[in-house]
């Protein structure tokens, strides 16, 4: 369910901000199935964003899944 009242590019701007911010990721990837991943938001494009996690595997995301609750971000103390 994506938040009232917030569009896409404000997803968008959000993501932006936390470009090189130690983040943990709350992937929900369908059918119950969720995922941890540790890394750090490496690049931005205007339809996605690329990850770096920990093991060096670079993943790819699009802001419609952070704008609909599929992925949420956790920021790391």
């Amino acid at each position: 369910m994506r938040e009232i009242g917030k569009d896409i590019g404000e997803t968008k701007r959000r993501v932006e901000e936390l470009v090189d911010t130690p983040l943990l990721l709350k992937v929900n990837e369908g059918r119950g199935k969720t995922f941890i991943y540790r890394g750090r938001i490496v690049a931005v494009f205007p339809a996605v964003f690329s990850v770096r996690l920990e093991s060096g595997e670079l993943k790819t995301f699009s802001y419609a899944d952070v704008h609909t609750r599929g992925i949420m971000f956790l920021k790391e103390d």
